[in-house]
């Protein structure tokens, strides 16, 4: 065993060249993999000192130096390991267990074609990946944000003509409204919901911004009843990205409008809704009710 270990620390050091194992780096989410390398090889000793540690082989090669610990039946400590990754030492280790029993030809032949019965302690290219992870990372971190930034102001400038459009018309197309409620008919219970408003649309007066920043436009205007008598206070918000919409607090006991990019059209949804008046929401409610008894003796007379 001493003298196979001591066969392979002269023969690695004999030689004018090697062939680095491939390297694999895995930082920041990322994998990136250098091809094996043949570096030739400068200047070469065995047992070198390292700190308070002897290196099996050291190896001054055209890519940096590189040691090379060579293992038959011990690994290499723990305190060794750590020294070699915490100082960034280029370490390549050698697995010759399998050889102990084999002839000198089949641990030539394993060295030489080191690959398969090694892996890097710390690599000779460790740091050089790990800066081009980085520098990917960054690169698409950049584009990200110009692609955001880009996506923002093309949502302002659609924002600011879908604003000038409604000032211009006057109108505005309201989506429905309905509220959910228990009902029991023939003593089963069901989940309703009573629509208080009918999706059409309406015209208003005074629209005006009060808020326009970076993240999204708050409007107001005055709806007008079908009598052309100003009625409820309406807000619309105009969110330029997802935040926005998800901090943005609704106003108390205000009909709140939203209007959200999708696939190039611009629907509009309810962030929130007063709480209606009774008058208006128990005839919904009995409405819907109807509606649903009527669907019920309908499936039943088509079921007998």
């Amino acid at each position: 065993m001493t003298a196979l270990h001591r066969f392979a620390q002269e023969y690695l050091a004999a030689q004018e060249q090697i062939l680095l194992p491939s390297v694999k780096c895995k930082h920041m989410g990322k994998t990136k993999i250098r091809p094996a390398k043949l570096v030739k090889i400068l200047q070469s000793s065995v047992e070198s000192p390292l700190d308070k540690y002897k290196m099996d082989v050291e190896l001054e090669t055209s890519v940096g130096e590189i040691f090379i610990e060579v293992k038959v039946t011990a690994d290499c400590s723990d305190e060794k390991v750590s020294y070699i990754k915490n100082n960034k030492v280029p370490t390549l280790e050698v697995d010759l267990s399998q050889f102990i029993e084999q002839p000198m030809e089949a641990v030539i032949d394993a060295l030489r074609n080191i690959e398969p019965y090694s892996n890097w302690i710390y690599s000779w290219c460790d740091d050089t990946l790990k800066n081009e992870i980085e520098k990917e990372v960054e690169a698409e971190r950049l584009a990200l944000q110009r692609a955001l930034e880009q996506e923002i102001e093309r949502k302002k400038k659609i924002t600011k003509r879908a604003i000038n459009n409604l000032v211009k018309n006057g109108t505005i197309g309201l989506p429905a409204k309905e509220f959910p409620f228990t009902a029991f008919i023939n003593t089963k219970e069901y989940k309703l919901q009573a629509k208080v408003l009918s999706a059409a649309s309406w015209s208003f007066n005074s629209l005006r911004v009060m808020i326009d920043n970076e993240d999204y436009i708050l409007a107001t205007c005055q709806i007008l009843s079908k009598k052309g008598q100003e009625a409820n206070k309406l807000f619309i918000l105009f969110p330029f990205n997802d935040d926005a919409l998800r901090n943005f607090k609704p106003i108390p006991n205000s009909a709140v409008l939203c209007r959200l990019f999708r696939k190039g059209s611009y629907p509009y949804m309810w962030l929130s809704f007063p709480e209606p008046n009774p008058r208006k929401l128990v005839p919904a409610q009995h409405k819907a009710k109807q509606l649903k008894r009527e669907s019920l003796e309908y499936f039943e007379n088509y079921s007998i």
